[in-house]
């Protein structure tokens, strides 16, 4: 599937703006909102009310619309993927430009290109656009079809791998059998340099 522009939601959490992605048709993906708050699509200037259903300690969260058919989206979720390998990965992510305070015109997203060098450690380290997706803290990062992770503050990303195992994210975005099927992501050796 990857990123789909209709689905990039501004989100205003207790203290400032931020960015989420719309999972299926009522979840959704962010960082920082912590209480009950509002949510709108990227291009429209009406705010939907939507309440927090999980969080994690390291700042990510699932909020989820009052109406879920405010939106009339498609329930489908996301493809879920994992950094691996040794090279870096191309990623994108859209959000909205810095904002402390909400604003009552629509707001347009923006889109950021980066890459993302595979760790071991349980963040994702961002680089490449503008100050590594300044703004857009809360918007989701894929690397293809795949959803990889959420953005945080600074040029780093919370990978979809480390919430995965959480029974509370796994019991809302998971299949059937209550897990997050992960697919592997990573850019291919190959046998000459590309230039």
């Amino acid at each position: 599937m990857g990123i789909e522009r209709a689905r990039v939601l501004e989100v205003k959490g207790p203290a400032a703006v931020y960015a989420g992605y719309l999972l299926d048709d009522r979840l959704v993906l962010t960082a920082g909102a912590g209480r009950a708050t509002e949510v709108r699509p990227a291009g429209t200037a009406t705010w939907l009310a939507a309440s927090p259903v999980w969080s994690s300690p390291a700042g990510a969260a699932v909020l989820e619309l009052d109406d879920p058919a405010a939106l009339m989206m498609p329930p489908a979720l996301p493809r879920w993927g994992r950094i691996t390998g040794r090279r870096p990965v191309a990623v994108t992510a859209m959000g909205f430009p810095p904002a402390v305070a909400p604003t009552r015109w629509a707001r347009d997203p923006e889109q950021f290109f980066g890459h993302v060098v595979p760790s071991e450690t349980a963040w994702l380290t961002v680089t490449g656009g503008r100050p590594a997706g300044a703004g857009m803290t809360g918007a989701a990062l894929f690397a293809g079809a795949e959803l990889v992770g959420v953005l945080l503050a600074g040029a780093r990303a919370l990978p979809v791998g480390a919430l995965a195992p959480d029974p509370g994210f796994a019991g809302l975005v998971g299949d059937d059998a209550g897990g997050v099927a992960l697919a592997d992501v990573s850019t291919p050796a190959t046998a000459f340099p590309i230039f």
